[in-house]
């Protein structure tokens, strides 16, 4: 720190420090208002003395900037001698000097002490300037006007420390200086130039009632720099606190930003505080400020003494013509506005509230109809009207009512309601027919086949009770209508179905029962007849025939269900058709019911045996009409199954085609044409004694469709039908499967003799029926009741006891998919290896992934089919 030398310094306590601050606002005020006889010089001689006593400097310079800097003028005055203003020549030009002229354009005080002992590599180049002068201390300050820096005053070698008293004395002095600076030429200090003083004057009296209307209107106005990020106050109201922030006695600058924080979180009532913080940032201020040259908003402070609370914030740039972001910044009371406004919008709501009162029937009938005249009965007058939002209008049409009512009927109504409407619309008979009512209305269509409702609306009657105004309204009601017909047809077609249902519930029932009778029969024959070994034999070929009806029953019931479900779907994969096709002929010999037949099947022009489709579908329709054909074929007649394929040109995919014929009763043309609807058959009393039930052909239709084919149908009553099934399909020009052999029940019966197997069945019939069917095969098992049982055995038993688990999926306690996710859970060394397979009577697709996803490896449907049981244990008594 430097030793402060003894100079007449005057403290801010000191009472003559007032003395000269006062004395030099007068000169100040002498300097504006100097008449031409007076000494300029000399008056800046005299503020410059004070100025320099006040601080205890030696000497005095004024720089004054004109033309950018280009030009500077000088003048120097010491205190130790009577030196009066002189000039010299430029000292300090500013290029060399750019850290002084940058804060001083920004209108910073510069203090600078004790130069000599700064780093020389830390020295700038105004402070290698001042040493080179001798100068080691030196404080200097802007004159500017309107935030245009005009040039500074520098004290050289000035008493520390300088306080805030002193500091106001150098901004007070700048600005004044510098709101007069528009009276003195570059010379002025030298020269009297009388016309350009009074000239100079004028325009800083009407710059200054600008300022004075501007402070007059606001209650606190700021100058603000943003991208320094400084507010410094500019006019400040003591009473209107909400918008005064800053204390008086403390010119600034301050931080604009902790400012703007500091007056939100004092001042700013509660829900305005997001807003003005948003509105107030710098970040938004610099976004708006880029296309306008203002921002004027609204918010509500917290009430100050005078119980304002309404205040009007004004942001405007300084410059018009470059984007420097210097603003300034106003705030104003604006309750007395607010109230003002809010009058205004309560007569304008009442207002408006009266006028929707009054239009509000027809504005809402508006939203409703398409057309609303306003008819007076007792001038025969209509004007149209037409409706939007919330308020109505007139569409400008009218005329006469009864030529407007003809017209419409005329023009726009199908011949066979005019008549009608006619009657409807004649006006001169509306009083009468509305005499007791407020609306009629009438349905009709019109020539562009749209249906609409024409009414009219009793608007006013009067002292007699006459009606004298009516309102004509129509609306479009093609929509309900036409779902009015549509559920009429719905209606009609679902009472069809009903009475469809009813006769194929009528019908299964009879064919559920005649089976069933069959069973229950030959089992009280063969019980009876224990020891005659052809009548047991007779007795169980019938119940097993019985038994496949039933199954086969089953099978279509649910195949329905799963197409009106939309659950039926197609799993292709590479097979080959010719094999396929082999599976035939021994099926149908079983399936003959006995008759005597002659059944044909022949395959040729195979081009690719190997083809990409779902198999269980390709059977299921070849199937389900071969079945119809060996039952409606009477004894001696034939059944030709033909299969053969057709090449389609430039494409993937054959045509497989099947052809089959019989000679069976044939069907009727009626019959052909509904002959795909569900529980349809033939009334016929030739067919009265064949079991069916109206499913096989709707199932066969639907897996058509969605396997890309068609049907076409022969048939001629007494002489056979001829199905014609055409597929197309992908082939494949080479297997790329390896086609196991064909094995028989025995070799699979051989493959797994000696296996262990636990089945989890809770029905006690059903585990009789499968174990002995295992043990006629050399396989033993054991019962698990239930799927809690099953695990508890398998968890308790020796390492492979069991080779596999046939589980049940619908069990008691635990059932069969709970089971086998527990099992595969077991902390023991084959929970993840033993075969898991499905053996249920739920037999949906759903169903197969549910068991699949818990964990089980195959799986099967009731009734057990001992070949298939047998070809999948195998599987794994081959793996292991």
């Amino acid at each position: 720190m430097s030793t402060y030398p003894e100079k007449k310094y005057i403290s801010a306590d000191d009472t003559t420090f007032q003395d000269i601050y006062d004395s030099i606002i007068n000169e100040l005020i002498n300097l504006e208002n100097l008449t031409p006889d007076k000494s300029r010089l000399a008056i800046l001689e005299s503020i410059l003395k004070q100025l320099c006593k006040c601080i205890g400097s030696d000497t005095a310079f004024i720089f004054e900037l004109l033309n950018q800097n280009i030009y500077e003028l000088k003048l120097s005055y010491s205190v130790n001698n009577n030196d009066s203003l002189k000039a010299h020549p430029i000292m300090f030009p500013a290029e060399e000097i750019p850290d002084w002229h940058n804060k001083l354009s920004n209108r910073e005080i510069i203090i600078e002490d004790n130069i000599g002992e700064i780093d020389v590599t830390q020295l700038t180049n105004e402070n290698k300037k001042l040493l080179s002068f001798g100068v080691n201390s030196v404080i200097a300050f802007p004159i500017s006007y309107a935030g245009k820096q005009l040039g500074y005053i520098r004290l050289d070698s000035p008493s520390f420390p300088v306080v805030p008293a002193h500091l106001r004395l150098m901004k007070t002095i700048g600005i004044h200086l510098g709101s007069i600076w528009q009276n003195i030429d570059k010379d002025f200090l030298l020269m009297q130039n009388k016309s350009l003083i009074n000239k100079n004057k004028f325009e800083l009296e009407k710059e200054q009632q600008f300022l004075d209307v501007l402070c007059r209107d606001y209650t606190s106005v700021y100058y603000v720099d943003l991208e320094k990020n400084t507010l410094e106050p500019f006019k400040l109201d003591r009473v209107a606190n909400a918008a005064n922030f800053i204390s008086a006695e403390n010119p600034g600058p301050f931080n604009y930003t902790e400012m703007i924080e500091t007056y939100s979180r004092k001042y700013v009532a509660p829900e305005s505080v997001t807003f003005f913080e948003n509105t107030m940032s710098i970040v938004n201020l610099k976004n708006e400020l880029k296309y306008k040259e203002r921002i004027v908003f609204r918010y509500r402070s917290v009430p100050n003494l005078l119980r304002q609370q309404y205040f009007e914030t004004i942001v405007v740039r300084i410059s018009t013509t470059s984007l420097n972001y210097q603003l300034l910044l106003g705030f104003r009371h604006i309750d007395n506005i607010v109230a003002l406004e809010q009058k205004r919008q309560f007569e304008l709501e009442q207002a408006l509230t009266e006028a929707t009162l009054k239009n509000e029937v027809i504005s809402a009938l508006s939203q409703i109809y398409n057309a609303i005249f306003l008819i007076n009965l007792e001038k025969d007058s209509f004007k149209e009207i037409s409706g939007k939002g919330s308020t109505h209008r007139l569409a400008g049409k009218s005329g006469c009512a009864s030529l407007e009512m003809n017209r419409l009927c005329d023009e726009f109504i199908v011949s066979e309601y005019k008549d009608k409407l006619r009657q409807f619309f004649d006006i001169s008979t509306l009083q009468e027919r509305l005499k007791n009512e407020e609306t009629i209305a009438t349905e009709y269509l019109t020539n562009d086949n749209n249906w609409h409702t024409a009414r009219f609306i009793v608007r006013r009657r009067n002292e007699s009770n006459t009606i004298t105004d009516v309102l004509y309204v129509t609306q479009i009601i093609s929509a309900s209508k036409r779902r009015e017909q549509s559920w009429i047809a719905i209606a009609e077609e679902a009472n069809k179905a009903n009475v469809a249902k009813t006769e194929f519930i009528s019908q299964i029932a009879h064919d559920i029962r005649t089976p069933m009778n069959t069973i229950m029969g030959f089992t009280d024959i063969v019980s009876q007849h224990i020891d005659e070994p052809d009548k047991i034999k007779y007795g169980l070929e019938k119940i097993k025939l019985s038994g496949n009806f039933l199954l086969e029953l089953v099978n279509e019931v649910l195949d329905i269900s799963k197409i009106e479900n939309g659950q039926m779907k197609i799993n292709p994969k590479e097979i080959n058709i010719c094999e396929l096709f082999d599976e035939f002929p021994p099926s149908l010999e079983q399936i003959q019911l006995g008759k005597n037949l002659d059944i044909n099947c022949i395959k040729h022009d195979i081009i690719y045996p190997e083809i990409f489709a779902d198999p269980l579908r390709i059977r299921q329709i070849y199937t389900n009409i071969l079945s119809n054909a060996i039952k409606y074929t009477p004894d001696g007649g034939s059944v030709t199954f033909e299969m053969y394929q057709q090449k389609i040109p430039s494409s993937k995919n054959i045509f497989l085609i099947a052809k089959i014929s019989d000679t069976g009763i044939g069907m009727s043309e009626e019959y052909i044409e509904n002959m795909y609807s569900k529980f349809t058959r033939e009334t016929d009393s030739r067919i009265n004694k064949v079991p069916g039930y109206g499913l096989g052909l709707s199932i066969v239709k639907y897996l058509t469709d969605i396997m890309n084919g068609h049907i076409d149908v022969d048939s001629k009553l007494g002489k056979g039908t001829t199905f014609t099934i055409t597929l197309e399909i992908p082939y494949l020009k080479k297997r790329s499967r390896t086609s196991p052999g064909t094995l028989t029940l025995d070799d699979y019966s051989k493959i797994c003799s000696g296996m262990h197997l636990l089945v989890a069945e809770d029905n006690e019939l059903n585990y009789e029926v499968i174990s002995e069917l295992l043990k006629m095969h050399n396989i033993t098992c054991e019962h698990a009741a239930d799927g809690s049982i099953c695990v508890e055995m398998l968890k308790s038993s020796k390492q492979h006891n069991y080779d596999a688990i046939l589980m049940d999926m619908q069990m008691p306690v635990m059932n069969g998919l709970y089971a086998t996710t527990a099992i595969r859970n077991l902390e023991i060394p084959e929970a993840h290896s033993i075969p898991i397979i499905a053996m249920t009577a739920n037999a949906f697709k759903e169903d197969i992934e549910k068991c699949l996803n818990a964990g089980m490896n195959k799986y099967l449907s009731k009734p057990v089919d001992i070949f298939s049981l047998l070809k999948v244990l195998s599987e794994y008594r081959n793996n292991n």
